[in-house]
């Protein structure tokens, strides 16, 4: 790696110009490219002819220019069908007497090969704005269908020992790790090193491999700013760095720089899998490892800026994803390879958590041998549910869903009125009683709330005992006291007879249901555990049991998320399955079913007049008003710039009183006599100036407008 470096060519731009002059009879103007080893000149003629003039280092082998030569030209020629109207790749341009590569000297006496490449028009992927969900979906997808291009493709020069290569990261990173000066950052490559040969590295050997392009970085990719591919990606330049290696790490490589500046990277790389694996078909083993191999080539690229930058201190071109990179690095520190890997599989299709498969086939098996976690009579009494989904009625204008107190009036109203001491939450069910700040999640777009409800809810009187529903050990205590948090919560392990391990969180509990508990302790079905908290100590929500079956931690120690991304519920509901099966209950409540939107749009095309628009290109299926808010059936909120409620916003409590006694009583028109219509109009006149006496009452802005049209004619 130091000799490419060392042995870069020195031509600046007037020279390129003399030598496009006189080894292919091109009058031009050269400008300098940035590179890491080689040099690269844009050369444009007088008629508006654009190419690219490639000096390769002195070190490069011929074979290795020959193969880069022979994969664009097998791109252009083999995946014509696949790209549609544009080139994907540079095109070989050949020298007026036939030869592609051609050798010159140099200032230091050493010999450089030149090409002459077509310049591909479009903007390098790091200079494009947004990079929404759309953009990174086409990033996976051309990529995938370079990749289904090379699998027929092989040269014997890619089969070499490169510092690039992806599948030598772990030496490469070990050989490099002390060039890092920051202790704290060298700690961070180490740690993903000691995972990747713990974990990944035996997982290689079963991978498919073949030819890769191997720098789909957000320079090397271009994406089209005009016309029918706007904002999408349409080419890929610099096969310097092509390698037969592991298949997977194409796209390992490819996430590692579209994640770079995302507030939300985890989401950023499902767009990026789900669009490659719609062009050419993941396996299950790739995704297994797919995160490790984006960490470590993230590692791999900080080792390399960190030694080359040594070596060459005035390029800065060696700098350019370092920082970010390390960035990057923090940001995915935290995340669990399993729930990463169970993302992917989610958005290739396939089963999220298989794992969690077979603890349900097994709990459904044995639902008989499992005791009652609160009373059995209570479980007995055919309890309410207690609806609490985003268009629930119960809520009424929505003020209570921050106050314990007045939640707890509306619940055990509804228990009382179904003459039950127990009320049952729903599983799966996106609410909108969660107004911490704990559940709001930044992305690169808007904000998105966590809503969906990962457990069962168990309302009951505070003091009302807890039992473990089977056998198994106590796993972790703690009190999560944050609002609107768990309060303290016990989680046990459980196995089922072929040694599966999942477990049951306890959550909402009164703080005594921590003493006398430890970690490994053994615990029996049906032994108490703890009391049912109050409002006060059980985070501030309404006296319950939030009851969770979890099948993989992820990391995670004395807590674990009950509510989930309306994004990645598919996932969160997989490995935290429903938690009925265990409660004994003849059926277990299952969350509202709602209508999808494609269903919506098609019973509305066949049934509702067409001047019934629908706005934004993306319908917004709204279930709730609040204040100045509409909200989605998974209850993210949407500001209300529409409709009219810049005075008092949607479902004011006194409004909604006001209508309420008001139909109670009477609903009918003006042609009966009634004091309220008089008083109103005299109320409202006393407001405005005295030459306005007359009031119109209207039922919407597009009547008022109508009426007003007709005044003004008359």
């Amino acid at each position: 790696m130091s000799n490419l470096v060392r042995h870069a060519s020195r031509f600046n731009e007037a020279q390129a110009a003399a030598l496009a002059k006189e080894l292919y009879e091109l009058d031009t103007c050269a400008k300098g490219l940035p590179s890491e080893r080689d040099q690269n000149f844009r050369l444009q003629d007088q008629k508006g002819g654009q190419f690219v003039l490639k000096i390769a280092n002195a070190a490069e082998a011929r074979e290795a220019l020959e193969f880069q030569n022979l994969a664009m030209t097998h791109v252009a020629e083999k995946g014509a069908a696949l790209f549609d109207e544009f080139d994907p790749c540079p095109r070989v341009c050949s020298a007026p007497g036939g030869e592609e590569i051609l050798s010159i000297p140099g200032q230091d006496g050493a010999s450089h090969f030149v090409r002459l490449l077509t310049y591909l028009p479009g903007k390098p992927l790091a200079t494009v704005n947004p990079h929404d969900k759309d953009l990174l979906f086409s990033l996976g997808s051309f990529l995938g269908r370079i990749d289904r291009v090379f699998m027929d493709f092989d040269h014997p020069a890619t089969r070499r020992v490169f510092h690039w290569d992806l599948a030598r990261c772990g030496e490469v990173v070990a050989s490099l790790l002390d060039e890092i000066d920051d202790v704290e950052k060298r700690d961070m490559v180490q740690h993903r090193l000691d995972h990747y040969r713990a974990d990944t590295a035996a997982k290689l050997a079963g991978l498919r491999s073949s030819v890769i392009h191997s720098d789909g970085n957000d320079y090397n990719v271009l994406a089209s700013p005009n016309g029918r591919w706007d904002n999408r990606v349409t080419g890929l330049i610099d096969f310097g760095d092509m390698v037969y290696s592991h298949t997977v790490n194409e796209l390992a490589i490819a996430c590692a720089y579209a994640l770079m500046d995302k507030t939300d990277p985890l989401a950023a790389a499902v767009q990026v899998v789900a669009g490659y694996h719609r062009a050419f078909a993941l396996r299950e083993n790739e995704l297994a490892v797919l995160f490790d191999l984006i960490g470590m080539r993230l590692c791999t690229s900080v080792c390399h800026s960190a030694h080359q930058i040594r070596l060459a201190p005035r390029n800065t071109y060696l700098l350019v994803s370092q920082q970010p990179a390390w960035e990057l690095l923090h940001r995915l520190q935290p995340i669990s390879p399993d729930f990463a890997e169970a993302l992917f599989r989610d958005a290739c299709g396939f089963d999220p958590a298989p794992r969690s498969r077979n603890v349900v086939a097994w709990l459904k098996e044995n639902q008989a041998s499992f005791a009652p976690v609160v009373d059995a009579a209570l479980l007995g009494g055919h309890p309410p549910v207690i609806d609490l989904s985003v268009s629930t009625s119960l809520l009424g204008a929505g003020l209570e869903k921050a106050d314990a107190q007045a939640m707890t009036r509306l619940i055990f109203r509804e228990m009382e009125d179904a003459d039950s001491l127990l009320g049952i939450g729903r599983y799966n069910e996106a609410r909108v009683i969660y107004t911490a700040n704990a559940f709001k999640v930044e992305t690169d777009t808007a904000p998105e709330y966590r809503t969906v409800h990962l457990g069962l809810d168990l309302f009951a009187r505070p003091g009302e005992p807890v039992y473990a529903f089977m056998g198994g050990r106590v796993h972790s205590v703690k009190d999560n006291a944050a609002h609107q948090d768990y309060g303290p919560t016990i989680i046990l392990s459980h196995e089922t007879v072929s040694g599966i391990l999942f477990y049951s969180l306890y959550g909402h509990l009164a703080a005594t249901s921590l003493d006398g508990l430890e970690p490994g302790m053994r615990i029996s079905a049906g032994q108490p555990i703890g009391t049912i908290g109050t409002s006060t100590e059980n985070g501030g929500w309404a006296p319950h049991l939030h009851l969770q079956l979890i099948t993989a931690l992820l990391g995670l120690e004395g807590n674990f998320p009950g509510v989930a991304r309306p994004s990645q519920r598919r996932v969160l509901t997989a490995l935290c399955p429903d938690p009925g099966v265990v409660l004994g209950l003849t059926t277990a409540p299952p969350a509202a079913e709602v209508r999808q939107t494609d269903e919506i749009m098609a019973i509305r095309q066949r049934h509702l007049g067409k001047s019934l628009s629908v706005s934004y290109d993306t319908p917004l299926k709204i279930v709730r008003g609040m204040g100045g808010f509409l909200y989605t059936e998974t209850g993210q909120p949407y500001m209300d710039g529409v409709n009219n409620v810049c005075h008092v916003g949607h479902c004011h409590p006194a409004v909604v009183a006001a209508g309420q006694r008001q139909m109670a009583v009477l609903n009918t028109n003006t042609r009966y006599l009634h004091d309220h219509i008089v008083d109103y109009a005299r109320r409202l006149l006393a407001t405005f100036p005295e030459p306005l006496s007359v009031c119109f009452f209207v039922c919407s802005g597009s009547e008022a407008n109508e009426l007003a049209l007709r005044l003004a004619r008359t």
